[in-house]
C-alpha cells in the first residue's frame, strides 16, 4: 500500500520566549521577503499585525535577491520612503512620511549609537525594521534629533542549520567584491552560535571618475539557554569614497534646471572622504519566572572620519555651480545602554503585558570645520579645479558633548484575549547638550531639558484576520545641527517635541498581507535659507496622509510588495505667517512603490524568477514659498534570479538592472537640498552554499 507523501516541519527551535528579544528571528510572511513579527521597542517582539502602528520588517533575503548594498537600498521597497541622499553619496539619509529620517538615528538592535553613522554594514543583519512616524517613546530619545520614525538593524544569529555562504558581487561600472558568511552553533542543545560576515568591494561606480572602498567584518556570538541568554556583537568599518556625489542648493528665483545625465559627477577628482569605524554591544536576558523576564544591554562605537569636497549652488538657469571647499575632520564615541523588566499578569479577567524600561546615551563628538578655495563648474559640463592645500588640516577643538536620559512604563491591557488590546505608556527624558566654538574652542551654548511624552494605543480584532487600531505619540527629540555648508555651520537648537495620531487596519489573510494607516504628523520645521545660508527652525510642518502597504504571494510562485503613499504637508506658524498654508517642501502628494516577482513554470527553467519593480514620486517643491519645483519621476527596475546546483552545491546567480530606462531625474528635495536620482545600474551576484 502506498501512502500520501508526509512533510514535517519544526518550528520555533530555540527561540526565546514572547517576552524574550535575543534568539532566531521570526519567521518570514509568505513569499519570503518581509517577517510578520518585529521588535518594537520596549514592547519586545510583537507581531505586526497586534501593534496600533506602521512597521515593515525586511528580510536579508530580500536584500540579497535585489543586490542591495546599503540600507537605502533595501529601503527602497517602502512606499513612504524617499532618499534624501544621491544614490552613491557618502551616507544613508532617507525621508519617511515626508520627514527627515538621519543615519546617526538608525538603531542597532533596539540601541542607538551602535551602527555606522554614515553607511551602516548590512552584510551582517538579518532584518531591516523600519517603524514609520514619531517613535522615542518606543526606543528612546534619538540623538541627532530624527523623528520620522525609527531604522532597527536586528544582527544575523547562528541558526541550528550550519551555514558557509560565499557571494561574489559585480556593480557596473567595475566595482567587485567578495563576502563571507559563516555560522555554527555548539555545545548540549546548540546553545552557543558564532555567525561571522566578513566583506571586501572596490573599484568605479557608475558614476564618472566615482571609486568606493568598503570593507569590514561583524562578529556575532549567542547563548541559548532554559532562563539565559546572552549576545554579543562587535564589528569593524572601512568605508573610502574618490569624488562622492553631493548634493545641491539653488538661488531663490531660479527654476530648477532639467536634471543633467545621472553619471555626470559634479565633484572633482581630487575630492573623497575616509571614514572608519568599530562598535560593540552586549545584551542579557534572564527569565526569573516563566512570565516575567530582566534585561540589559550596553555598547558603544567609535568613529573617525575626514571629508573634504566643494557644496555646490546652482546660481543660474545654465546649471552654473558656486561652491565653496570643506574640509571637516571628526572624531566620534558614543555609549548606550538600557536595562528593565518586561511581564505579564492578570487581574480577574484582565490580562496585562508590562515594561518598565530606563535608557541612558552620552556623545562625545570632536570636530573641526575649515574653509578651502572656491569652486566653479557647471551641472552638465563639470570644470576642473584645483584642490585645496591639504598640508592645513584644521586642528579639532570643537565639541559637542551629549547625554540623553530616559525611563518609561507601558502596559499593555488585553480586555478580550486577542479581540482587545489597549497600550498605554508614559516615558520620561531629559537632555543635556553642550557646544563649543569651533575656532575659539570657547562654550558657545548650553541647554538641558526634560518632557514627559505619551503614548497611548487601541487594537481591536473582531475577526481572527482583521485589525483595527488607533494610537497617539509624542517624542522629544534633540534639537538638529546646522549642516557643514551653513554660515551657523554646527550651531545646535534646542530640543523639539513632535506628535502624531495614526489610525488604520491591518489585515492577515494567510498567504496576503494589507496594512491601511491613515496619518496626522505635527513637527518643527527645519531650513536652510539658500539666500543668508542660515540654518534654523523656520515654523511648524503637518503631514498628514495615508499608507497602503502589501506584501505575500497571493498565487504559488507569484509574490508581491510595495504599496502607495498619499501626502499633504503643509508650513504653519511660519515666521510672520509668510509661508502659512504652503506645501512643505520635499513632500510629494504620492509616492508608489510595487515590486512583482514571478518564479518561471519547470518546463521552461527550473529555479528562475524574475522581477520588477516600478517607484513613482510626484512632483516636489524646493522653496517654501512654493515658487521652484522639481517634476515627478517614475523609474522601473527589473531582475532576474536562478537557483541551481554543481555537485551538489546550492548556486544562486542574480542579476538586477536599477532605472533600466536611464531616466535622468532629481529624486527628492527638502531641507534645502537638490537630490539626483539612480543612474542605470548593474548588479551582478553569484552565491554558494558551501
Amino acid at each position: 500500500m502506498t501512502l500520501d507523501e508526509l512533510s514535517v516541519t519544526q518550528t520555533g527551535i530555540g527561540r526565546p520566549p514572547p517576552s524574550g528579544t535575543i534568539g532566531q528571528p521570526s519567521p518570514l510572511y509568505a513569499g519570503g521577503q518581509v517577517a510578520a513579527q518585529g521588535r518594537v521597542g520596549l514592547l519586545g517582539n510583537r507581531s505586526i499585525f497586534e501593534t496600533p502602528f506602521t512597521q515593515n520588517n525586511y528580510a536579508a533575503e530580500l536584500a540579497r535577491d535585489q543586490g542591495a548594498r546599503t540600507v537605502a537600498d533595501v529601503l527602497a521597497n517602502d512606499p513612504a520612503v524617499r532618499t534624501a541622499q544621491p544614490p552613491f553619496g557618502s551616507q544613508d539619509i532617507v525621508f519617511v512620511r515626508g520627514v527627515v529620517l538621519n543615519s546617526r538615528d538608525f538603531a542597532f538592535d533596539g540601541l542607538y549609537g551602535i551602527s555606522d553613522a554614515r553607511k551602516p554594514i548590512i552584510e551582517g543583519i538579518e532584518r531591516f525594521e523600519v517603524q514609520h512616524g514619531p517613535a522615542a517613546f518606543l526606543y528612546g530619545f534619538p540623538p541627532n534629533g530624527s523623528v520620522a520614525g525609527v531604522v532597527n538593524l536586528i544582527p544575523k544569529r547562528a541558526g541550528d542549520v550550519p551555514v558557509t555562504r560565499v557571494t561574489t558581487t559585480y556593480m557596473s561600472r567595475a566595482n567587485g567584491g567578495t563576502q563571507v558568511d559563516v555560522g555554527r552553533r555548539f555545545g548540549e542543545g546548540n546553545a552557543l552560535g558564532v555567525r561571522l560576515n566578513a566583506f571586501y568591494s572596490d573599484g568605479q561606480t557608475p558614476i564618472d571618475q566615482q571609486a568606493i572602498r568598503n570593507g569590514g567584518a561583524t562578529l556575532g556570538l549567542d547563548y541559548r539557554g532554559e532562563a539565559f541568554r546572552f549576545s554579543l556583537d562587535a564589528g569593524y568599518h572601512n568605508l573610502a569614497y574618490r569624488s562622492p556625489t553631493g548634493a545641491f542648493s539653488i538661488l531663490p528665483g531660479i527654476a530648477v534646471p532639467r536634471a543633467p545625465d545621472l553619471t555626470i559627477n559634479q565633484q572633482p577628482r581630487w575630492a573623497f572622504t575616509d571614514s572608519e569605524s568599530g562598535f560593540a554591544v552586549a545584551r542579557a536576558e534572564y527569565d526569573v519566572a516563566p512570565d516575567w523576564t530582566l534585561f540589559a544591554a550596553g555598547g558603544g562605537s567609535r568613529t573617525s572620519e575626514f571629508f573634504t569636497y566643494p557644496t555646490f549652488t546652482i546660481t543660474n538657469a545654465r546649471g552654473d555651480l558656486n561652491g565653496r571647499t570643506i574640509l571637516f575632520p571628526d572624531r566620534q564615541s558614543q555609549l548606550t545602554a538600557e536595562a528593565g523588566i518586561r511581564g505579564s499578569f492578570d487581574t480577574g479577567t484582565v490580562h496585562h503585558a508590562v515594561a518598565i524600561v530606563g535608557t541612558a546615551y552620552s556623545n562625545d563628538n570632536l570636530y573641526a570645520s575649515g574653509l578651502g578655495p572656491s569652486v566653479v563648474s557647471n551641472l552638465y559640463r563639470p570644470l576642473a579645479s584645483l584642490p585645496p592645500n591639504f598640508a592645513y588640516i584644521p586642528r579639532i577643538v570643537a565639541q559637542q558633548p551629549a547625554e540623553l536620559k530616559g525611563l518609561a512604563a507601558v502596559d499593555t491591557v488585553s480586555v478580550v484575549p486577542h479581540v482587545i488590546d489597549l497600550i498605554v505608556g508614559v516615558r520620561g527624558q531629559s537632555v543635556e547638550n553642550r557646544n563649543y566654538d569651533p575656532v575659539t574652542a570657547a562654550l558657545a551654548s548650553t541647554y538641558a531639558k526634560s518632557a514627559v511624552t505619551p503614548l497611548a494605543g487601541l487594537v481591536v480584532k473582531p475577526v481572527p484576520w482583521m485589525s483595527l487600531y488607533a494610537s497617539y505619540a509624542e517624542g522629544l527629540s534633540l534639537g538638529p545641527t546646522a549642516p557643514s555648508d551653513a554660515r551657523n555651520a554646527g550651531a545646535v537648537f534646542p530640543p523639539t517635541v513632535s506628535t502624531q495620531l495614526e489610525t488604520g487596519a491591518k489585515f492577515d489573510l494567510g498567504e496576503l498581507g494589507l496594512t491601511l494607516a491613515f496619518y496626522d504628523i505635527a513637527l518643527p520645521s527645519p531650513f536652510l535659507d539658500p539666500v543668508t545660508r542660515i540654518y534654523g527652525l523656520t515654523g511648524e510642518q503637518h503631514n498628514k496622509g495615508i499608507d497602503f502597504n502589501v506584501f505575500g504571494s497571493p498565487v504559488d510562485g507569484i509574490r508581491l510588495l510595495g504599496g502607495i503613499t498619499l501626502l499633504d504637508g503643509r508650513l504653519v506658524k511660519t515666521a510672520g505667517g509668510a509661508f502659512d498654508g504652503k506645501v512643505a517642501p520635499g513632500v510629494p502628494a504620492v509616492q508608489l512603490n510595487l515590486t512583482a516577482e514571478v518564479d518561471l513554470p519547470r518546463h521552461l527553467l527550473p529555479g528562475a524568477s524574475l522581477a520588477g519593480r516600478v517607484l513613482y514620486t510626484a512632483a516636489q517643491y524646493y522653496d517654501q514659498a512654493n515658487t521652484q519645483k522639481i517634476p515627478d519621476w517614475t523609474r522601473f527596475d527589473l531582475g532576474m534570479r536562478y537557483r541551481f546546483a554543481i555537485n551538489d552545491t546550492p548556486l544562486i546567480a542574480s542579476f538586477n538592472v536599477e532605472n533600466v530606462a536611464a531616466r535622468d531625474y532629481y529624486a527628492s528635495t527638502g531641507a534645502g537640498k537638490l537630490i539626483l536620482g539612480m543612474p542605470r545600474t548593474f548588479k551582478l551576484s553569484l552565491t554558494a552554499d558551501l
